[in-house]
């Protein structure tokens, strides 16, 4: 996406969430306890007013920038999520087999966090628990931006 066009982007998704972007950032693998997973591009931003957005792109596989044609590939279908500030009830580091299998299985059963010894030999994603039971897992770049934005009290970890 080139700048133009991320700029139309931004500008166009704050006239429809009708809030200022605040911060953004992708995750590269995204699962929730309502059995989404996506395995490309989730654009995540947080917005003016205390909420939070996400949602995902279609990205077709390419070679080289060829794109592949895949006859028995599932048809797209666009996924969003909002969610309130204050409806964090805990952020956390895990093993992303976990979340994937939990995902999968639509669990809404928190994981716990990932040790120190899977800190080092696993992939990891961030771990967003929200009062509702409702459960997003996000592999973010910089997990501890969200931290940040969210406060380290009641009960985040990382």
């Amino acid at each position: 996406m080139e700048y133009a066009e991320a700029a139309e982007f931004i500008k166009e998704l704050e006239t429809r969430l009708g809030s200022r972007i605040t911060w953004r950032t992708f995750a590269t693998w995204f699962g929730s306890s309502e059995g989404q997973i996506r395995e490309y591009g989730v654009f995540l931003c947080a917005l003016e007013d205390g909420r939070f957005y996400a949602e995902d792109f279609e990205r077709l596989p390419q070679i080289l920038g060829y794109t592949i044609r895949q006859k028995n590939r599932p048809k797209y279908e666009k996924y969003s999520i909002i969610f309130p500030k204050e409806s964090i009830k805990s952020i956390s580091v895990v093993r992303k087999s976990q979340a994937e299998s939990s995902s999968r299985a639509a669990s809404r059963v928190p994981l716990s966090p990932a040790g120190r010894f899977s800190r080092i030999l696993f992939p990891l994603v961030t771990q967003v628990v929200l009062d509702d039971g409702r459960i997003y897992y996000f592999e973010l770049i910089e997990p501890k931006a969200l931290i940040k934005l969210t406060g380290e009290e009641n009960g985040r970890s990382i």
